[in-house]
């Protein structure tokens, strides 16, 4: 056996003394064969055309402005993502890459333009593309029909499309892993693999588009096998989706994604995460989408939801065609920072110490410090270990005075973080108080607070706060305010029987809540302005019963600054009752 592995090793040695190393500097004398930087040839496409099969190209800083062939298996190394540019935007129609053979690339930007632009248009067999940047192309920067593909540790920024590879049988491999995407672009899909094994993980896809035409986050299309783990798809209409039925799938996995920021419409189902076939989902969080998990229907034969663990939190829909299990949870993960994402990558998904998702998972998997599995982002064996904080809960939120005589009444919104203990009433006839001790009125677990209006009083003013079962103490709330007229009456400072309530958070990035309330059933229109009073968007325009409601307002796109919250309520009548507008702030 020894005498055999030096045989190999001598044979190893002998395959790799025979390839050369060749070189690309725009400092070169551009002399072939270009085996030494001093005769460096000035063009990469000149290179390839003196290789021999196993060659490495080692491309120095600059900008290449070129497309190239590849006909013969090589390696392609450049010597910075940062600064080793290879940019075919007004070059070529349709390609920057054309790879008919093996290769492995890495360490390269590569820029596209033009409406049928593509970066790599890979037609061959095992394929390495790591550490790179794709900006701006049309098509798919990765496109075409592979025996097995690597994909590890590239960006994507505002690509139209990112990868869309076809494995040429149920046998080849395809991986993509490590990889970020961030496009405001309206597209198909960012990461979409066809037939054969495929492993995706440990990505972040986010996108920005103001539309609902977005794209799919990840898409799987009648593999033989797929892996499809702690990934991040956030912006989204459709974040996971596995199609084919299970008539393709031999195994596989959906687990510990996190897939949300995408609400479109009550009425139409866009998936978190779609199971077209009978493949476990598994410890994901669906968070505020349009539909957590989903199964089609018309499948022959039908297909049912297996696996179970996972999270739904505030979305319109949490199934669709499908039942909850019991190991199931409808709760607030407690992300340590709850903020849509976006290019600033200002959001932190961790889990908060206390949060229901800790150590919920499926209890066959395991984080990697060898615990019961986390729900969600970073748990399971491709997660990792961090130290959980305990955060102070939100401020109370959905905040509905009311007075009738002298009685007070205060209704708000219940706490969501599991955590959550009491709450804190204060009181002062100081309109701008700060919470002490000393003005403490109640200490309530319950969400409606009575008082009554002190006895030789005009004003009266109250704010809220929220303590969990550690002690920590979020932002108090808001001033409410309560006053005596001129003419003897008890009143809300503000008409509460029509209100608009300042939008929290505000600040805000990017996602904010604008809250409102109806006294009787109207049609309420609910408009932001830019500051010089030019409509940025109409965010309502629906009839609504008397109640408190809350709408949703995304400034991903806008840039930083002071915007303006307008509503408008006519009753059934048809007679405007009720216009406001308050300011917003978006601070990126």
């Amino acid at each position: 056996m020894r005498i055999l592995n030096i045989i190999l090793v001598l044979f190893l040695f002998s395959l790799t003394t025979t390839a050369t190393i060749r070189y690309v500097s725009k400092s070169g004398s551009s002399t072939p064969p270009f085996t030494s930087w001093e005769t460096a040839s000035d063009s990469i496409q000149k290179c390839i055309n003196v290789c021999f099969a196993g060659d490495t190209i080692v491309v120095s800083n600059g900008l290449y402005k070129e497309t190239f062939k590849v006909t013969i298996p090589l390696t392609l190394i450049g010597s910075g993502a940062d600064s080793c540019i290879i940019d075919a935007t007004g070059i070529g129609s349709y390609f920057s890459i054309r790879v008919e053979e093996s290769f492995r690339i890495r360490g390269f930007t590569f820029k596209k333009d033009g409406s049928s632009a593509s970066i790599f248009s890979i037609y061959s067999l095992q394929n390495f593309i790591e550490d790179c940047i794709f900006e701006s192309t049309s098509l798919p920067s990765i496109g075409g029909m592979v025996s097995s593909i690597s994909i590890k540790n590239c960006i994507f920024r505002n690509c139209t499309g990112n990868v869309y590879l076809t494995l040429l049988s149920p046998l080849k491999t395809g991986i993509i892993e490590n990889c970020i995407s961030i496009s405001g672009k309206d597209y198909f899909s960012d990461f979409r693999l066809e037939f054969g094994h495929q492993t995706i993980r440990n990505n972040i896809i986010i996108h920005n588009s103001s539309t609902v035409d977005a794209n799919i986050g990840i898409f799987s299309d009648m593999p033989s096998t797929v892996y499809i783990h702690n990934n991040l798809v956030a912006g989204s209409i459709e974040g996971i989706v596995l199609t084919g039925g299970y008539s393709f799938i031999d195994s596989g996995l959906i687990c510990n994604n996190l897939v949300g920021y995408k609400k479109y419409d009550p009425n139409f189902y866009w998936a978190g995460i779609l199971g077209n076939a009978n493949i476990k989902m598994i410890n994901n969080i669906v968070y505020n989408h349009n539909t957590g998990l989903y199964i089609p229907t018309g499948v022959t034969p039908p297909i049912t939801y297996e696996g179970g663990y996972n999270m739904l939190w505030n979305n319109v829909n949490d199934t669709y065609n499908c039942q909850l299990k019991e190991t199931d949870m409808v709760a607030d993960p407690m992300f340590v920072n709850d903020t849509v994402p976006s290019w600033n990558m200002s959001y932190d998904f961790h889990l908060q110490k206390y949060s229901p998702g800790i150590d919920s998972g499926d209890p066959s998997i395991l984080d990697i410090d060898g615990t019961r599995s986390d729900i969600g982002l970073y748990g399971g064996p491709y997660g990792e270990e961090y130290k959980y904080v305990d955060i102070a809960p939100r401020k109370p939120y959905g905040i509905v005075p009311s007075i009738n005589g002298k009685d007070i009444a205060i209704k708000w919104r219940k706490n969501s973080e599991s955590d959550t203990s009491h709450y804190i009433i204060y009181r002062d006839t100081l309109a701008d108080f700060t919470p002490d001790s000393v003005l403490i009125c109640k200490i309530q677990k319950d969400t409606l607070f009575t008082d009554v209006f002190p006895e030789g009083l005009a004003k009266v003013y109250y704010r809220i706060q929220c303590v969990d079962k550690q002690g920590n103490k979020g932002d108090a709330s808001d001033v409410i305010s309560f006053v005596l007229s001129d003419g003897g009456e008890y009143k809300s400072e503000d008409n509460y029987d029509y209100h608009l309530y300042q939008n929290y958070p505000n600040p805000f990035n990017p996602l904010t809540k604008i809250g409102y309330q109806l006294k009787e059933r109207g049609k309420v229109k609910i408009m932001v302005y830019d500051i010089k009073g030019e409509l940025i968007r109409q965010v309502l325009n629906e009839e609504k019963e008397a109640g408190y409601y809350e709408a949703e307002f995304d400034g991903s796109v806008l840039s930083s600054g002071i915007y303006l919250c307008r509503i408008e309520i006519i009753n059934g009548k048809g007679i405007p009752v009720y216009m406001n507008m308050r300011k917003m702030v978006l601070i990126k």
